[in-house]
C-alpha cells in the first residue's frame, strides 16, 4: 500500500489528547490519527446507523465549536430538527 503524508495544524490541547490517546493504546500518533480517519471513513461508506452516528458526532463537535466562538444559539435548529427527529 502507497503512503501519503498529510499535514494538518490542530490546536495544542486537541494534539495532546491525541498524543496521549496514542501512547494510551500503544501506538504512534501517526497509526492512531490513521486508524481513527480510517474509522471515520468507514463509517461514512457504512450502514445508516453508521452514518448517522458519525453525523452526530461531527455535528456535536461544530457545535461546541460554535459555542465556544461566542456565537449565539437563537434561530439554531436543534439536532432533532437537523436530523428529523
Amino acid at each position: 500500500m502507497a503512503l501519503t503524508q498529510l499535514n494538518t495544524r490542530v490546536p495544542e490541547e486537541l494534539a495532546g489528547k491525541v498524543r496521549a490517546a496514542a501512547q494510551r493504546r500503544g501506538m504512534s500518533v501517526q497509526d492512531y490519527v490513521a486508524d481513527v480517519l480510517e474509522a471515520d471513513q468507514a463509517a461514512a461508506d457504512g450502514p445508516e446507523e453508521m452514518r448517522e452516528a458519525r453525523a452526530r458526532m461531527h455535528a456535536a463537535v461544530a457545535y461546541r465549536k460554535w459555542l465556544e466562538g461566542g456565537r449565539s444559539e437563537d434561530g439554531a435548529m436543534d439536532m432533532g430538527e437537523v436530523f428529523g427527529a
